[in-house]
């Protein structure tokens, strides 16, 4: 007989504290947004399905019914948004968001299939201070909730794509791709004829690692506009977010998705022994039939943040007897004590505390921790 009480893979009850503390941390990162000008937008959970994504999961319907699927990411939606109800707003538009996502699978990094997403998106701006103000309120949001010892991964395809273009043969191009993406530096450059540009790969290789250490010698990949603009992004981008101590970054401009939506500077956010980003985004392009308009964004994924947070959750659970006055309640509440209203005989408080997981009992109008 099938066990009632389990749940698919990936999927999991959330019913210890770590989900107070994701609601926390989540509201923490919105204020950020909100109060640097973000509109806060809804999604709804299903909409209709016109791509070929195949990790969502598809909604029953008649053959003759539209096609739904349940949101696998929140971006697209605010895409949709933006180029729709919003396709006559002024730019630059600002919003942030919050919600659950589903994937049909999960990953070697990220097996849960359900998570918390919270992101925000800037779209209609094509100046770097937009990239500049993405990531300098994410990385600001991710140190305001506890996380130490970040690296931020800076890349752009920018670089990659100029080889990619001299290759005509699909094969030999796909072949690249896959050498460069396991970094595999000797059967990479065997596969390119110029000598120029086979210079130009080997001084990607080469610029991985420390921003601090590659920046005297980075000019080397300026070898058209398009890749000194670049560099020159990379290079505001380093000095206009205010690093902290035992923060860092990191190039790496071999570092590419084949499936990336991201057509210029891209980041990503680690924590030191965390398994998994803890955050992503870059800038993109937006396509309807009004216009086409350059975006960047940021998403953050709430179930690496709560292992990579330091901070221990400071609130401190007390129980009280029901009938105490709302105004001592509310002291214990600024005192950042969750209240915990016991209905039984008061002399019994101190052993129900413990079983409901208390440290602090309010008696004899002192705060007694147990």
């Amino acid at each position: 007989m099938a066990n009632k009480s389990l749940i698919p893979e990936g999927f999991k009850d959330h019913v210890d504290f770590n989900t107070n503390i994701e609601h926390e941390y989540k509201n923490k990162i919105i204020d950020i947004f909100i109060s640097n000008g973000f509109d806060l937008v809804k999604t709804p959970l299903v909409e209709f399905y016109k791509n070929n994504n195949n990790n969502c999961f598809f909604i029953d319907s008649k053959k003759k019914d539209p096609k739904l699927f349940v949101r696998d990411d929140i971006t697209p939606q605010i895409i949709r948004i933006a180029s729709s109800r919003f396709n006559n707003k002024i730019r630059p538009m600002k919003f942030c968001y919050y919600g659950e996502v589903i994937r049909k699978k999960g990953s070697m990094l990220r097996p849960e299939r359900q998570f918390l997403q919270v992101g925000s998106e800037i779209i209609g701006s094509d100046s770097i201070f937009a990239d500049i103000e993405i990531i300098s309120l994410a990385y600001k949001s991710l140190k305001k909730i506890g996380i130490k010892n970040i690296t931020l991964e800076l890349t752009s395809n920018v670089f990659l794509d100029i080889i990619f273009s001299k290759i005509k043969d699909e094969k030999t191009l796909n072949k690249l791709k896959v050498f460069i993406k396991q970094k595999d530096k000797k059967n990479s450059l065997n596969l390119i004829n110029s000598k120029k540009e086979k210079i130009f790969l080997e001084n990607l290789f080469a610029f991985t690692g420390s921003f601090k250490d590659l920046i005297k010698d980075i000019n080397k990949l300026s070898i058209s506009d398009e890749t000194k603009k670049e560099i020159q992004n990379i290079i505001k981008i380093a000095k206009m977010i205010n690093f902290q101590k035992n923060d860092q970054i990191f190039l790496d401009l071999t570092e590419f998705n084949k499936k990336n939506y991201h057509d210029g500077i891209k980041f990503t956010f680690f924590a030191k022994n965390v398994r998994g980003e803890i955050a992503n985004g870059g800038r993109y392009k937006i396509k309807n039939k009004l216009r086409e308009e350059s975006a960047v964004g940021f998403t953050c994924f709430m179930d690496t943040v709560l292992r990579a947070s330091s901070f221990e959750n400071s609130s401190k659970k007390i129980l009280v007897p029901f009938e105490i006055n709302d105004n001592v309640k509310k002291n214990l509440i600024k005192k950042n004590f969750i209240v915990f209203s016991f209905f039984g005989d008061i002399s019994d408080i101190n052993k129900s505390a413990k079983k409901y997981f208390c440290s602090h009992i309010y008696k004899n109008k002192r705060i007694i921790k147990i």
